[in-house]
């Protein structure tokens, strides 16, 4: 049984419709040897503090060698259930996620950017698994700006938007569908890395190792 992340499958899913983007792009992300960016390290200390918000009186927070400044209006309503780990079958594969929040029927999630991009948000699969893991009906982002400034690890929060998006007819479907292909993908991926030289012995090259180690993945 494979098993893959909410964020791995739909890694492959951008993968997939680009044109720019090559397969070790996407190898590289899946097996976890892409080096975090600065403003990716920064989000994660942020997201640290949005599990116990305190802006009505701040307008400096701290974690570890992160600091922000606050420059907009925000509200966080803590969630009744928080840092959940869900998973669900889909055919042949376990698909694997962890929320930001949960309230009644509604997933909150949390997502920090130096500009902010709806589309890309709404174009994305992870709502939808997370709807359809949950059987929720409506899935909240919360988009904080980031903007860095003087010394490195200084950023100001610039702005804040909320997005939402609902359950639809067929949802469940195109999740199936996702993740089917991403289980084919990983198939095709490590039979495709077989060789067979002259003398009629089968040889694993690079490419076949790889891809072992991403079918054999360990969700997030």
């Amino acid at each position: 049984m494979l098993t893959g992340s909410v964020s791995n499958i739909d890694l492959y899913r951008v993968w997939r419709k680009s044109e720019d983007l090559d397969l070790e792009w996407l190898l590289r992300r899946l097996r976890g040897e892409e080096p975090q960016t600065e403003q990716m390290k920064a989000g994660e200390a942020f997201h640290k503090i949005l599990e116990n918000p305190d802006f009505t009186e701040q307008t400096e927070v701290t974690h570890g060698d992160y600091w922000f400044s606050i420059l907009c209006d925000i509200e966080v309503a803590i969630p009744q259930v928080r840092e959940l780990s869900i998973e669900k079958q889909y055919g042949d594969v376990i698909v694997r996620g962890r929320i930001d929040g949960l309230r009644g029927k509604t997933v909150k999630d949390y997502k920090t950017t130096a500009q902010f991009d709806p589309d890309r948000l709404m174009e994305g699969y992870q709502w939808r698994f997370y709807l359809d893991m949950l059987g929720c009906e409506t899935f909240t982002w919360q988009v904080f700006v980031l903007s860095q400034y003087g010394k490195p690890g200084h950023y100001d929060v610039t702005q804040t938007h909320e997005l939402t998006q609902k359950r639809y007819v067929g949802m469940e479907a195109d999740c199936v569908r996702l993740a089917s292909d991403y289980a084919d993908f990983i198939r095709d991926c490590g039979a495709s890395a077989q060789k067979t030289p002259g003398d009629g012995k089968s040889k694993q090259v690079p490419l076949a190792s790889a891809c072992t180690a991403v079918a054999q993945e360990v969700s997030e």
